[in-house]
């Protein structure tokens, strides 16, 4: 039997969860993976599912509830990508969400109403887990968004913040590949907010420096990470979500 993950921005104090919960089982074990997501935000709900759904068994199922209230335009949808199932609106987040093309995606259509968005769940699982796709829902194309990106030039990336964990840590979208290749091994500086506020060093980990230092890695999805050492940098440096960062690299090795 699959196991289901949820992702949402429904908080632990609402009944959301238990509703899917309640509707699902007997059908497949469900785990959570945070119903912590801010309100409304797809791309930080994205970039927390692209983190973790590999680390679930082939044939896992996902659902991304954060703002999927689907229409007829837009409706709730199956898609299978590297040997998973994904079920949210097809509204353009499939194409955050996956590298690639989804080998092919399904459109489920459930009836409207408030929070028809559990019920779509709770079909769109049942016919995976019952094979019953085919019957229960027809095929759809992928709609897609553009991923914002790093912006590099020969010596200088511009980056941008697109994950503020819980300890205040900013995770960007500059890439170990990236930097590797943009920087060639030459010095380098990355500012913060200005000037004032940069760093000079990639740091192998977090206890390579004094506490309340600020530190520079890249973390196991290969992404830049900026941080305080046992502090919290969107507090201190006061780095937001979507903010820029910039790194110059000198002009010569």
């Amino acid at each position: 039997m699959p196991v289901v993950t949820v992702t949402s921005d429904w908080n632990k104090h609402d009944f959301y969860a238990g509703v899917l919960e309640g509707g699902l089982l007997g059908i497949a074990p469900v785990y959570q993976i945070t119903h912590q997501i801010h309100p409304f935000d797809v791309r930080m709900g994205v970039f927390v599912l692209r983190q973790a759904y590999n680390r679930y068994p082939s044939g896992s199922i996902h659902i991304l509830a954060v703002q999927a209230q689907a229409t007829d335009q837009l409706p709730m949808s199956v898609a299978y990508y590297q040997e998973h199932y994904f079920i949210t609106v097809n509204d353009g987040r499939f194409s955050l969400l996956f590298d690639h093309e989804p080998q092919w995606i399904r459109a489920v259509y459930a009836a409207q109403g408030t929070f028809s968005e559990l019920d779509a769940y709770i079909k769109a699982v049942k016919a995976i887990v019952e094979d019953k796709l085919g019957e229960m829902t027809l095929p759809a194309d992928m709609k897609t968004e553009v991923r914002p990106s790093a912006v590099a030039e020969k010596d200088y990336i511009m980056g941008q913040v697109i994950y503020i964990d819980s300890y205040g840590n900013a995770i960007t979208n500059v890439s170990r590949s990236l930097f590797n290749k943009v920087g060639a091994g030459r010095d380098f500086r990355i500012f913060l907010q200005g000037p004032y506020n940069r760093i000079e060093k990639i740091s192998d980990s977090y206890g390579g420096v004094r506490p309340g230092q600020l530190l520079a890695l890249f973390n196991s999805a290969d992404l830049l990470e900026l941080a305080v050492f046992m502090g919290s940098l969107a507090t201190l440096e006061n780095i937001g979500l979507y903010d820029d960062i910039q790194i110059q690299f000198s002009k010569y090795g």
